[in-house]
């Protein structure tokens, strides 16, 4: 067939778009010699792109936006040009983003991040105001706005976390200072390389924004000028707020704390991730990047390329780590967003303190793979290594380890790693995944304890906004958002009262709607209502599947997430397998003679894919 003979040619030589783009610090005295011969190094190896990320020991001389500093920035964009490469830019200096560097306090001491502290006594410090007071069983307590203290990582010595000279962190729930960083950083990279932007500079990444900033004053919640405001309009009440550093898991406290997420939620996304959407929008560049939690799929809206970040080993193939946890929800949570909001590419700044257990200094190939499937098999198709560093002399060896790239004892096989990740990138990229199942989820809340069975059954399931859930086009028994469609819901009843009602008409109109507990056998609940595209016999825990259809052809991505060897029969339910190609070895193979069943191996760290037509 013409049709799966062209998507056979794409696989086997996939576009430079689908390239990795690894963190490369910056953290050395530059040189355009060393540039170039680092630049030549990647595109020998298929890496095309790359995030410019300055690091921590880069040299004062050169300075963080400097016209030193933007020197070798517009050497590298243009050397890049010249290569066919593309570049994201990155924001900080370090992280969390927010601050340029500190450079936003320092244009006004006012807009270093904030918090609010509760006292029972009306002490106030420089800096501080009274926002509220209340009186509760004969004790007077008082809510009082401060200074949070917070700070980032910098990148010149003296400024790392609780270092004397680590900066200030911005008040990024304060309109001005948002609008301050944009004006010292986005504007400055813009001033700087606007001829290249939407071209060769692709996109900008801001990294994990924390509101208090790293190493506050403890007993502080972040807080901003007008907060108080918005959380009474939420329905919040004074006495809420005491709730919020007192409570003892009351329903009070639990309502309360609904309340103000609430409105943190709210303000975050208008002042910081609204302000820079918008700014991209404007100037013809990409939005990307993560928030701080692995759960914040929410904000994942504002980015035109959501990503989420895997990071100190929180998910490794020992310990059910890839199904136990908020952050094993990590990868669906860009790739579901992505989804939902018709947004074509989702991806994970990976590897980052991911190293060996006995070794800090390195991830081992097989661990690189275990970790690429891991995020492949839930859609995720832009991977973001961390990272290449520009030098290990010194302690820059110790700064976030491992270091993943040309200082890596398998560079010179690097070319094997970066053609996988083209191929997988390309298969997840313009598909769409047949997901019959959607789990319903909150702005800031995924439930890894629904997820779990359904990895572990092969069931395909996709994370569900309930904002989204209003804009649904109903089906006969089904739903339809962007491309995805859904005739089972899942739900832990922790959804508004406004979603259960719209539940109980969508299970009116046929929409089979389960409601989670820990008892129940959820994977037998939901193939008593919907047959499984592809069954195993015998059954394994720890094969991971998914089914995608691209170009009217499905593929079913397999995995095996565990440490020996799977040995079972794949049988699937529409059409026949024809072909097994396997990105890793770069090889696409026909059937002898096609069939709906197969026997299939999967080694420690291998994937397949099966192609069904």
């Amino acid at each position: 067939m013409k049709g799966i003979e062209d998507l056979k040619q794409q696989f086997s030589a996939p576009k430079k778009e689908f390239t990795p783009f690894p963190f490369w610090f910056w953290n050395d005295t530059l040189s355009e010699a060393e540039i170039k011969r680092q630049m030549c190094e990647f595109a020998d190896k298929g890496v095309d792109g790359f995030v410019i990320h300055p690091r921590l020991g880069l040299p004062e001389e050169i300075g963080y936006l400097t016209e030193e500093y933007f020197r070798f920035v517009r050497y590298t964009v243009e050397l890049a040009e010249s290569m066919g490469m593309k570049v994201i830019l990155y924001d900080e200096a370090m992280y969390p983003s927010g601050s340029c560097h500190g450079e936003v306090v320092r244009e006004n001491l006012a807009f270093a991040s904030r918090g609010l502290r509760m006292s029972h006594m009306l002490t106030l410090e420089e800096g501080e105001e009274l926002v509220a007071s209340l009186s509760l069983e004969g004790k007077d307590w008082y809510f009082i706005e401060s200074f949070s203290g917070g700070t980032i990582r910098g990148i010149f010595e003296g400024e790392d976390d609780g270092e004397i000279n680590s900066p200030k962190s911005a008040d990024l729930l304060n309109p001005d200072a948002v609008a301050s960083f944009i004006r010292h950083t986005h504007q400055r990279y813009y001033h700087e390389l606007k001829e290249h932007f939407g071209k060769t500079v692709i996109a900008i990444f801001t990294d994990e924004p924390n509101i208090l900033g790293r190493c506050a004053r403890e007993n502080r919640i972040p807080w901003s000028s007008g907060v108080l405001e918005a959380f009474l309009a939420e329905g919040g009440r004074i006495e809420d707020l005491y709730e919020l550093f007192a409570g003892e898991g009351s329903e009070k406290e639990q309502r309360a704390r609904e309340l103000y997420q609430r409105t943190i939620y709210k303000r975050m996304s208008d002042v910081y991730y609204g302000q820079i959407a918008k700014w991209c929008r404007e100037h013809a560049i990409a939005l990307t990047g993560h928030p701080e939690k692995s759960t914040d799929i929410g904000y994942l809206q504002y980015f035109d390329i959501p990503c989420q970040d895997v990071v100190w080993r929180f998910v490794a193939p020992e310990e059910e780590k890839g199904t136990v946890g908020e952050h094993s929800t990590m990868a669906k949570c860009s790739a579901d967003s992505a989804r939902h909001r018709g947004k074509r590419r989702n991806g994970n700044e990976c590897f980052g303190c991911c190293s060996t257990p006995d070794d800090p200094y390195q991830l081992s190939k097989a661990d690189m793979k275990w970790y690429l499937d891991w995020l492949f098999v839930r859609g995720v198709n832009l991977i973001i290594p961390h990272a290449f560093y520009y030098s290990l002399r010194g302690k820059r060896k110790e700064e976030r380890p491992p270091e993943v790239g040309m200082h890596s004892g398998y560079w010179e096989e690097y070319k094997q790693i970066t053609d996988y990740i083209k191929r997988m990138s390309w298969l997840m990229t313009d598909s769409i995944n047949q997901a019959d199942v959607a789990v319903l989820c909150g702005s800031q809340e995924l439930s890894w304890e629904m997820a779990k069975p359904l990895f572990e059954n092969q069931i395909e399931f996709n994370y569900l906004e309930e904002e989204l859930l209003t804009g649904v086009v109903r089906k006969a028994g089904a739903i339809q958002v962007a491309k995805q469609v859904y005739s089972i819901l899942l739900t832990d009843d922790k959804v508004s009262l406004s979603t259960q009602k719209l539940l109980e008409e969508l299970e009116k109109e046929g929409v089979k709607v389960i409601h989670y507990c820990k008892e129940m056998d959820l994977a037998g609940l939901v193939r008593e209502h919907r047959a499984s595209d592809l069954l195993l016999q015998p059954a394994c825990s720890m094969l991971r599947k998914t089914h995608v259809k691209k170009e009217g052809f499905s593929f079913y991505l397999l995995t095996n997430e565990g440490d020996g060897e799977i040995d079972t029969t794949v049988s699937i339910k529409e059409g026949k397998i024809r072909e097994i190609w396997d990105a890793w070895a770069g090889t696409a193979e026909r059937v002898i003679e096609p069939s709906d069943h197969m026997a299939v191996t999967l080694k420690d760290r291998e994937s397949r894919i099966l192609v069904v037509y």
